[in-house]
């Protein structure tokens, strides 16, 4: 037998799981950048039994635990799609999609409420929960949503306290249809507004934390090349870690935990094609902070954890873990910026413990014309939590730690959204 080696090894990923813990068909491969392998943890435990000659009878197994840890590229495949899916455990597709831009108030009202219909865009300003129809946005307070995306961005810009940025494609693309959006926090956030198109063959993509007291899917994933072939039931995101730096690409790290694994020398290599070779720029992205663009960011990273019990979740009749318990949902990360008078507002609201936003896009190839596929993660309320400063090159860098809080959103206060040519 050959030896395993690193550069042979293939991933792939199938489901969502019909049955949890029943393997179905792998349909996608993981685009991996390092060696991943299943790790089985057995609890093994001395008999509890005195032999008289000063010595333990022998041990049994008590309980099995299994465990994957993934690093790949960072695209917008079928598989990176699954392992969100896993992650955050709701999902929507949205019909296809011509351009996205975002919408922020930079008011002084402590609450603006968007809503969206296919044809119109209604502003509310005034306390959470008790606001009004804005005046000074489109006529008293409606936007109706007519010619190019350009010429909606400059309409709104032009209102006093609003700020429109373009997202994602052309501004010469039709602003006539939006995708509906039943409520959404604008104040200091950048609400992405979509745009349907009948033509691109490009899908937007969303997914927001489960937040119903149910457990988030499984699927399938199999290795090939670590020895003896593998297939893990089961497999859910435990957590993962979406990280970027300047002159580099971005990456994610995905901890599994799983139900089951098979492992024999019988099992069928997958065989589906090359992986989602797809791998994103750092410097291809745009960060937004309160809708705001900001430019000299060093790196980010961003965490989403499940938090699954290492306790809960067996029952009598197997050694193995019949259902993943979901703990606390949390959302952390860090960044770094080049400090400038603009970015040393970030390190005051530390200070002031002010509820802010941040919205990092991410793009890499083109699906159709001017639309690229893109991962775009929207912290629609977050607070920082520490910071700190360091010298860089020939610069000042501040450091700046954050976690997602449950504040005024009406819509998820946290989500991914993702375009793709597939739905």
């Amino acid at each position: 037998m050959a030896i395993p080696k690193k550069g042979y090894t293939k991933a792939s990923i199938g489901g969502p799981e019909t049955n949890k813990g029943t393997a179905v068909a792998r349909t996608a491969r993981l685009p991996i950048s390092a060696m991943a392998y299943i790790q089985e943890t057995p609890t093994k435990t001395p008999n509890e039994i005195i032999t008289g000659r000063n010595n333990t009878s022998g041990y049994s197994v008590d309980s099995i635990e299994y465990a994957c840890e993934l690093s790949t590229a960072m695209g917008s495949g079928k598989a990176f799609s699954m392992l969100l899916d896993s992650c955050l455990g709701r999902k929507a597709v949205t019909a296809q999609i011509g351009a996205g831009i975002g919408i922020a108030y930079l008011g002084e009202a402590k609450s603006c409420k968007l809503v969206v219909s296919a044809s119109e865009i209604k502003a509310y300003v005034g306390v959470y929960g008790k606001e009004t129809l804005d005046s000074t946005f489109g006529t008293d307070g409606t936007l109706a949503l007519t010619g190019t995306v350009g010429a909606l961005i400059s309409t709104i810009n032009g209102y006093p306290s609003y700020s429109a940025y373009i997202i994602a494609g052309d501004v010469s693309a039709s602003a006539s249809a939006a995708v509906p959006v039943s409520a959404a926090q604008a104040k200091a956030h950048g609400v992405p507004v979509w745009f349907t198109s009948t033509d691109s063959g490009v899908y937007l993509h969303s997914f927001k934390p489960n937040n119903m007291n149910t457990e988030n899917p499984t699927y399938t994933i199999q290795l090939d090349g670590v020895g003896r072939n593998e297939v893990g039931s089961g497999a859910m995101v435990n957590s993962a870690t979406f990280s970027g730096d300047l002159k580099a690409k971005m990456a994610a790290t995905w901890s599994l935990v799983l139900l089951g694994l098979e492992q024999a020398t019988a099992e069928t290599a997958a065989s589906m094609g090359e992986a989602e070779m797809e791998s994103m720029k750092f410097s291809e992205g745009s960060t937004y902070v309160e809708g705001v663009r900001l430019c000299y960011i060093k790196n980010i990273s961003l965490t989403v954890a499940n938090n699954v019990s290492s306790d809960d979740g067996w029952c009598q009749g197997s050694l193995k873990k019949k259902e993943h318990i979901r703990g606390a949902f949390a959302v952390t990360g860090s960044a770094t910026l080049t400090l400038t008078e603009g970015t040393q507002a970030q390190a005051d609201a530390v200070m002031s413990n002010a509820v802010t936003s941040l919205q990092a896009v991410h793009t890499g190839r083109v699906l159709s014309g001017t639309l690229k596929s893109m991962v775009m993660f929207d912290i629609a309320t977050m607070q920082y939590t520490s910071y700190s400063k360091s010298a860089g090159d020939a610069t000042i860098d501040l450091s700046l730690d954050f976690e997602a809080v449950d504040g005024m959103a009406y819509d998820d206060f946290f989500q991914i959204q993702m375009l793709c040519d597939f739905q």
